[in-house]
């Protein structure tokens, strides 16, 4: 659909993959993430291009974590289970061509998903937890699901975990979102200046975040632009004031011209010049 507007000889507004990735550092509310996730995954039966595909968590709370999400109606498969899953989830496009997201699970709950996989899940399940293998962007289950299938990695460090997240946004989402559950500013700063994404929501869940709410401040939209990451022509959530046309009207002023010193110095001591 994106590449028919941009062909089609008028203006457009197009907007790339999602695939959003959240990470939950060491020192996260470990139960607010696991309940803000569990409720952006599982509304819409995550079909919002904004609900958690993947989560990346800390080692050091990664099994209390798991049980959180377990307490919320989250189902962690085996992994002969996860074995079911991809297969089902998974099949071979025409005539046998590479195996493409089947789209009898897209929209469906985790009820009927496990039913359809051959899965035995108790009736109050409402979202299905597999772990993912590294290298991440080589597991299927890193790349976006449609939906309630929620893909875990664990991590050792920081460090690990950027990469990680990197690996995966940029496989499938590049351009789109991420966030973290932390309170360090070091690592939210650290995202803000490397992650290629047009948003990072920070303790937040993140279907209803990135299309903007009431305690964020994010313009309202269900159109996420993701920038030249993504193949789009904004980073911006678009909203009506996109669609405006803007008539400037300008007159002289007296204007302040700088001199080369003032614009280039900083750029010359940096090369030695100055």
């Amino acid at each position: 659909m994106v590449k028919a507007a941009y062909s089609s000889g008028t203006p457009a507004y197009g907007v790339g993959p999602g695939n959003s990735v959240q990470m939950v550092a060491e020192d996260a509310d470990v139960h607010d993430a696991a309940a803000k996730i569990t409720l952006s995954k599982c509304f819409d039966y995550a079909t919002s291009c904004s609900s958690e595909n993947s989560v990346i968590i800390e080692k050091s709370v990664y099994d209390s974590f798991v049980r959180q999400c377990i307490e919320e109606g989250g189902y962690l498969c085996s992994p002969r289970e996860k074995e079911l899953l991809e297969q089902w989830m998974w099949k071979s496009g025409r005539d046998g061509g590479a195996r493409v997201l089947n789209p009898a699970i897209v929209a469906q709950s985790a009820q009927v998903i496990a039913r359809d996989a051959g899965l035995d899940v108790p009736p109050h399940i409402r979202m299905l937890m597999v772990e993912g293998s590294e290298p991440a962007a080589e597991d299927r289950f890193a790349y976006e699901k449609l939906s309630p299938v929620l893909t875990l990695w664990k991590y050792a460090d920081f460090s690990h975990g950027v990469r990680l997240l990197e690996e995966i946004t940029n496989a499938c989402g590049r351009g789109h979102s991420c966030g973290i559950h932390t309170f360090n500013r070091d690592y939210i700063e650290h995202l803000a200046d490397r992650m290629l994404t047009s948003r990072i929501m920070v303790r937040q869940a993140q279907a209803p975040a990135n299309g903007g709410s009431f305690t964020n401040g994010m313009p309202s939209t269900v159109t996420l632009g993701c920038g030249t990451w993504g193949g789009n022509i904004t980073t911006e959530n678009i909203s009506y004031r996109h669609f405006l046309n803007i008539t400037w009207v300008s007159e002289p002023i007296s204007g302040e011209r700088p001199t080369d010193e003032e614009m280039f110095a900083p750029l010359w001591k940096q090369a030695g010049k100055g």
